[in-house]
């Protein structure tokens, strides 16, 4: 299973987001970094731990233009960093710049949609992918059309949600229809997540709580002790959602909205 999680320009918190899910997923779990204009996963939770020889950047080199899909998936775990203590999370960091994300061509980014797309089989692994902002028409697209489900990430606020509708607007034009797209609620706001949705025409996939400390931990790396992660709201309320998503996954072969 190939979820995408992004957003509109509001930057609602799609990396925490990412993060919160993969690390309460019910299965192993492979997260990749692609936003195209820099990845912010690594630098973040791992504190910029990690090597020029893991990545996007290296994978590209090491998966040839004439090997099969499959090939290129069990790759991926090659140039992935596993999390300290999370034996079942692994993570293929993202682009360190701009310049980086803009030199992977069309075909470089397809190649990393099959890839991604085969992982559930060939390396037995689910897949959660962080493609940052939907802003313009270039980068990792073919991506979100490999996808099974994509979380278009939103806060309950005028301003985001109407950045969202733009996203949505661009995920209709280059994937021909929303649905595999729903929407991933993030914090409290004026209006309900049920209202959001509805402003979207999109099924609400959940919710998930502002929680500034855990988020900065999962975001920025601070520090914060097992027992205040173990208390974390978010952490608390992604393990339910992350369950539900995985269920959906196990029970059909299409992605379902799930109540949230």
């Amino acid at each position: 299973m190939l979820t995408v999680l992004t957003s509109g320009k509001a930057a609602p918190g799609v990396t925490t987001s990412t993060w919160a899910l993969a690390l309460n997923w019910t299965r192993p779990v492979l997260v990749a970094d692609c936003d195209p204009a820099g990845g912010d996963m690594a630098p973040g939770l791992l504190a910029g731990r990690v090597t020029t020889d893991r990545g996007l950047l290296s994978w590209s080199t090491a998966a040839r233009r004439d090997l099969k899909a499959d090939a290129a998936a069990a790759l991926l775990l090659d140039h992935a960093v596993q999390l300290p203590e999370q034996a079942d999370v692994s993570l293929v960091p993202g682009f360190a710049t701009t310049a980086q994300g803009a030199s992977f061509t069309t075909g470089t980014w397809e190649r990393l949609a099959l890839a991604l797309a085969s992982s559930a089989a060939t390396i037995e692994r689910d897949v959660l992918v962080d493609a940052g902002r939907l802003v313009h028409d270039r980068g990792g697209w073919p991506v979100l059309r490999a996808a099974d489900r994509v979380l278009l990430v939103v806060r309950p606020s005028v301003r985001s949600v109407h950045a969202a509708q733009d996203a949505a607007q661009r995920l209709r034009q280059q994937l021909g229809d929303l649905f595999r797209v729903s929407t991933l609620v993030v914090g409290r706001g004026p209006y309900s997540a049920k209202e959001v949705a509805d402003a979207l025409h999109l099924p609400l996939a959940g919710v998930l709580p502002d929680d500034p400390t855990t988020a900065s931990f999962l975001s920025d790396g601070t520090s914060a002790g097992a027992r205040t992660q173990r208390r974390s709201a978010l952490l608390r309320e992604a393990a339910t959602l992350a369950a539900q998503l995985a269920a959906t996954a196990e029970s059909a072969g299409e992605p379902a909205a799930v109540a949230g």
